[in-house]
């Protein structure tokens, strides 16, 4: 029968070549390619990152102990990795920019830290930092107790980018139940619970001691999260747009006088009853900005500021209310509710009832009941 210790070696052995064969996926998907080349490098780093815990489970590392140099540094690459994959993902890059590379500083310095403080110490050295009842060296307890800060800062900073895309999504498009965000939540949920894991390791080998190896958990975590990782990677989506909606922090800086933007307000007021291009379904900020003759910037600044709405609710705003003429004027029933609603330009069921509760506090099958 398999001992606990060998089952968790196998456990990682196989993580570590499901990480190799997510690189093979993702290197050759024509989707969002150049983000999914990057996050096909980054499934290298995990799978080296799970054979040096395959090494240290298996005794393995005592023959070459410099592979601990790598693989306690490792982890100050995961948090730039995943932030800068959902950059390149949500932005379309097709390179790196120069601001991209001060992201691996951190990394650099614990190399180059490395080059003068473990990879050409002595062997019986290196040896004594795999002994759990041999006190590191204050300066690399400072390295390993920096790991889950680093990591979750930059879950914060990645999640803050999807709230923020989220945001310009809501400030460009009309309809956005086509956009298919279920890979890019699930990759950030994926790290987020990986993180929270390796917090929870920290705190149980400070109250227990390391003799518990909560470690363990955290390459448990990543190897369960690669298993279902791959079979997401076949389904994922291509993000195929550019939002060109801004957060209202912007407007705080923009010069367009209030006298101009109550001018541009009532423009769009009087287009949007006069012509009602709410209807097509396929209405984009850029495409309204366009047929007003507006910058996409002051259009979507004049909605923002002036009627405290992002583009998509100012949209829908009016396709309710056409929503609730025509079942007015359905006074035969002629019609279901549903078709008014794509009559109005709502392209899916949820979206139409969820923006009809929300502008008028009660379900369309409650308004035709109270008008009949």
């Amino acid at each position: 029968m398999l001992e606990f210790k060998e089952i968790i070696t196998y456990i990682f052995a196989i993580g570590a070549a499901q990480a190799v064969f997510l690189f093979f996926i993702l290197w050759r998907k024509k989707e969002n390619s150049f983000a999914n080349k990057f996050l096909a490098a980054t499934m290298i780093i995990f799978a080296l990152d799970l054979f040096a815990g395959v090494s240290y489970l298996s005794g393995f590392i005592s023959k070459i102990p410099w592979i601990l140099g790598y693989k306690s540094s490792f982890p100050y690459l995961y948090g730039p990795l995943i932030y800068l994959y959902v950059v390149f993902l949500i932005h379309k890059q097709d390179s790196f920019v120069a601001s991209d590379y001060l992201h691996f500083i951190p990394f650099v310095i614990i190399q180059i830290y490395g080059i003068f403080f473990f990879y050409f110490e002595s062997l019986e050295f290196q040896l004594s930092l795999l002994n759990p009842n041999i006190p590191n060296p204050w300066h690399i307890e400072i390295i390993g107790k920096l790991i889950p800060i680093h990591g979750l800062t930059y879950m914060v900073f990645t999640v803050l980018l999807i709230i923020k895309f989220n945001k310009n999504i809501r400030n460009s498009f009309a309809n956005i139940e086509h956009i298919d965000f279920s890979w890019l939540f699930y990759l950030v949920l994926g790290t987020a619970v990986i993180w929270i894991v390796v917090v929870l390791s920290y705190m149980l080998d400070f109250v227990y001691g390391e003799d518990i190896h909560a470690h363990l958990l955290i390459y448990i975590t990543l190897s369960v999260f690669l298993y279902s990782f791959a079979f997401k990677s076949y389904k994922q989506p291509e993000i195929i747009f550019r939002a060109n909606g801004e957060d209202s922090q912007t407007y705080k800086k923009s010069g367009l006088s209030d006298e101009k933007a109550e001018e541009i307000l009532n423009s769009v007021i009087d287009y949007m009853n006069s012509n009602k291009p709410f209807l097509d379904t396929k209405l984009s900020l850029s495409e309204l900005a366009s047929k007003l003759n507006l910058s996409t910037h002051n259009l979507s600044e004049v909605i923002n500021t002036k009627l405290n709405k992002n583009f998509y609710d100012f949209i829908n705003s009016y396709r309710v209310e056409e929503v609730k003429q025509l079942i007015e004027s359905d006074k035969d029933l002629t019609f279901s509710i549903l078709a008014h609603g794509y009559e109005a330009g709502f392209t899916s069921k949820s979206a139409f009832y969820s923006a009809f509760k929300k502008f008028t506090g009660i379900t369309p099958a409650k308004y035709r009941q109270s008008i009949s």
